[in-house]
């Protein structure tokens, strides 16, 4: 009775444990692949029956405890650095890397979609996608220094009163690639374009203006 019992339980186990995890990924063909993942040097591996390893570019989606998103983007993102201590006066650092991020797709609409991610540094990094985008892009912001004493000895005529101070300029890429998009969209007025900034709530709100356009 004991060893029918422990047999019983080993298999309700194991059977709890398959039914817990539900991590799958989606290729771009179309298939799903069913097991725990991780991701290693842009390959998915995944421990199903039998174990694969999948190119990163060959997956579409992905739905994995480890991450929070769900879209796969590899490409060169484009790095920049919002810590004043890495910030320099009067020129914009351009770094750049060959990464894969898990998108999390943050709103949804008709016209265009708003994804998000994080690096391993807590840096915010946001991404769009129209209907005619093969993938998500991303919408680019960099930061650097302004003004200060050298410069005020050198221009005082520039930088004269406030301006001699140091400040944080934003470079606002992402504000010219949206006006590409949505420049004819006449419900979005030019004050909207000017407070625009890189937070989901300001973004979320040029989109639903966007679409609200004919």
């Amino acid at each position: 009775m004991m060893k029918k019992l422990f047999v019983f339980t080993a298999c309700c186990l194991s059977l709890n444990g398959f039914s817990q995890n539900r991590d799958y990924l989606v290729k771009n063909n179309g298939d799903t692949i069913w097991g725990p993942i991780k991701l290693k040097h842009n390959l998915f591996y995944v421990s199903s029956e039998p174990p694969l390893e999948i190119n990163v570019d060959d997956v579409s989606k992905i739905k994995c405890e480890q991450f929070k998103g769900h879209t796969v983007f590899h490409s060169n993102l484009l790095l920049y650095a919002d810590n004043l201590a890495d910030l320099e006066l009067d020129f914009i650092k351009k770094g750049v890397v060959d990464t894969v991020l898990i998108l999390d797709e943050i709103y949804s609409t008709p016209k265009i979609n708003l994804y998000f991610a994080m690096s391993d540094f807590k840096i915010p990094f946001y991404f769009y996608k129209t209907p005619n985008d093969p993938k998500p892009v991303q919408l680019v912001v960099r930061y650097y220094l302004q003004g200060g004493l050298d410069n005020y000895t050198n221009d005082r005529a520039r930088y004269r009163g406030d301006k001699s101070k140091v400040m944080i300029v934003e470079d606002k890429g992402y504000v010219n690639q949206l006006q590409a998009i949505m420049g004819d969209c006449k419900k979005i007025p030019e004050t909207m374009w000017e407070l625009l900034s890189y937070r989901d709530y300001s973004l979320k709100q040029v989109i639903k203006k966007y679409n609200k356009c004919k």
